[in-house]
């Protein structure tokens, strides 16, 4: 059996390669009489704070099996929001509670088959990939201190979170016995391309009153990070009303500046466009990119307008995380990150184009917005910021322990390229013999071919249920619980279930499906 147990503590077995890789200073491990614990139906729920700051929490049933897992979170706000009453939203300070499982369902579902759950809430958010890390080593070694009978340990997580998973057990194999990383994210400057690509589009042709990149230091920075969520939601809102009041020939927002030429096409073809060359999803949560309500407008909608609007409802939350992300990676790295100074989008559109003709209003049309695109002023990154930024730990594909991936086709902040980029290394890792052959598996997790639906007048409707299969992290409880079971059985034999079996404890959910021959495309920043 692996010895997991940090028995001598966190410096004498990581000191070097951990201060190496993070510059942190590791103090000394936080012991068992530091915690604060209660009881409740029958689960010993543990909490404290690590020396570093990061709140944690343990959770442990009076049924133990032996397996613990150890959560990590997806991003979070790296600054506070304060409340906007015009949009409805209330204020939302920065989040620093620990998180043991995705949802409260999940974790009660694995607390009651005898898993104990640990998580940390990490001392600094936003891309905390590093501290993310760090975080999780240390609460790994505070439970298995805490609980002797811990015997098997699994990372796992979600978005940045998945990352975060990842690098642990890459870096770290001897801690963990297998990984389960969901969700999950690629790298900084491939997250902030593809949604950077799609909030410079937005400045260029919607808004030029967005910032977008170069925000300023201290107060005024931050000031014009919150005017550009603003503009973003205005200039989206006025995008979608436009839409709706006359879907065939949706007028553009009135902070445009583009060509009349230009406006002559639909701006919903100009939204349509700047999803397919940035790699943003053209299915999304309401829209499946190919049904229309019954009647003469079916073809029409179907095949002109769901992809577009698709593209807008995922392109909010892109452009969201583009700013967010944007300034607080500016901030960590000292300087401009996103960098289109030589992306040729013509390129990037590729054969999208012919496929996607009718919601870009013919391949002229998206041959004038391109045209118009070339001529622009582009952004050209800080070069050390940059260095900095890659200088976080980057996929390996090392992996020597089992490794369970879930990913959906249409998640438009980790699409599913970022896990087949993972897959790519892996093979590349496993050909160098870097990496142990048949230690990774791969679920993919698909929405229905159609699932958008119409009122009696043809009107479409926003689900009350998340769409499976399309959104960020949008998994059913039994999902995550399934790939929870299949990590976990893998730690305690050493190696993954077969392909059959995997295939057995999925075959029950249709939106899963398990295929080494499908290969989504890697991100646009792969490409």
């Amino acid at each position: 059996m692996k010895n997991n147990k940090l028995k001598n503590g966190l410096a004498a077995l990581i000191s070097t390669t951990l201060v190496a890789a993070f510059a942190v200073v590791l103090p000394s491990v936080a012991q068992a009489s530091d915690l604060t614990c209660t009881t409740v139906s029958k689960v010993e729920t543990c909490k404290g704070t690590d020396d570093n700051g990061a709140k944690f929490e343990i959770r442990m049933p009076a049924k133990f099996n032996g397996t613990l897992f150890v959560y990590s979170h997806g991003i979070r706000y790296g600054v506070a929001l304060p409340a906007n009453p015009a949009a409805g939203t209330p204020a939302v300070p920065i989040d620093y509670s620990p998180e043991v499982a995705p949802t409260q369902e999940v974790a009660s579902a694995l607390l009651a088959q005898g898993f104990a759950l640990a998580g940390s809430g990490v001392e600094a958010q936003g891309w905390n990939l590093e501290e993310s890390v760090y975080a999780a080593i240390r609460v790994l070694d505070i439970a298995q201190n805490k609980y002797e009978k811990v015997n098997k340990i699994v990372t796992w997580g979600y978005s940045l979170g998945g990352l975060a998973s990842q690098a642990l057990a890459e870096q770290y194999p001897d801690l963990v016995d297998a990984a389960a990383p969901m969700c999950i994210a690629e790298s900084a400057q491939a997250e902030i391309t593809m949604a950077g690509d799609f909030l410079w589009g937005m400045k260029v042709l919607f808004n030029p009153n967005i910032k977008g990149t170069g925000y300023s230091t201290g107060t005024a920075g931050y000031i014009e990070m919150l005017g550009d969520l603003g503009q973003v939601r205005a200039t989206l809102t006025e995008i979608k009303t436009a839409i709706a009041a006359n879907p065939l020939r949706p007028t553009w927002p009135s902070t445009s500046t583009v060509p009349e030429t230009l406006k002559a096409i639909p701006v919903r073809a100009a939204v349509m466009l700047l999803g397919l060359v940035s790699g943003i999803s053209a299915q999304s949560n309401t829209f499946d990119g190919v049904a229309g309500p019954a009647g003469a407008s079916e073809t029409t909608f179907g095949a002109a307008l769901s992809p577009a609007l698709a593209v807008l409802e995922n392109g909010a939350d892109a452009a969201g995380l583009a700013v967010l992300a944007n300034y607080d990676m500016e901030l960590r790295a000292g300087g401009v990150v996103y960098d289109n100074s030589t992306t040729n989008y013509s390129t990037r559109l590729g054969t999208a184009g012919t496929t996607y003709a009718a919601a870009l209003s013919g391949l002229d049309a998206a041959r004038g917005i391109l045209g118009y695109l070339a001529l622009m002023p582009r952004v050209k990154a800080n070069g050390a910021a940059v260095g900095r930024l890659n200088s976080m730990y980057q996929l390996q594909g090392k992996i020597t322990v089992p490794t369970v991936v879930i990913s959906s086709t249409g998640d438009h902040i980790t699409p599913p390229g970022a896990a087949q980029y993972l897959i790519n290394q892996y093979n590349a890792s496993v050909t160098k013999e870097s990496a142990k052959a048949g230690s990774l598996a791969v679920i993919w997790n698909k929405p229905p071919n159609e699932y958008t639906k119409f009122d009696k007048n043809g009107a479409y409707i926003t689900p009350t249920v998340p769409t499976n299969g399309v959104g960020h992290c949008k998994y059913t409880t039994a999902q995550v619980v399934t790939v929870a079971k299949i990590a976990a059985t893998a730690a305690k034999t050493g190696k993954l279930p077969s392909t059959t079996a995997i295939k057995t404890a999925i075959k029950k959910d249709e939106n899963l499906f398990v295929n080494p021959n499908f290969k989504p495309d890697l991100l646009k920043f792969r490409q």
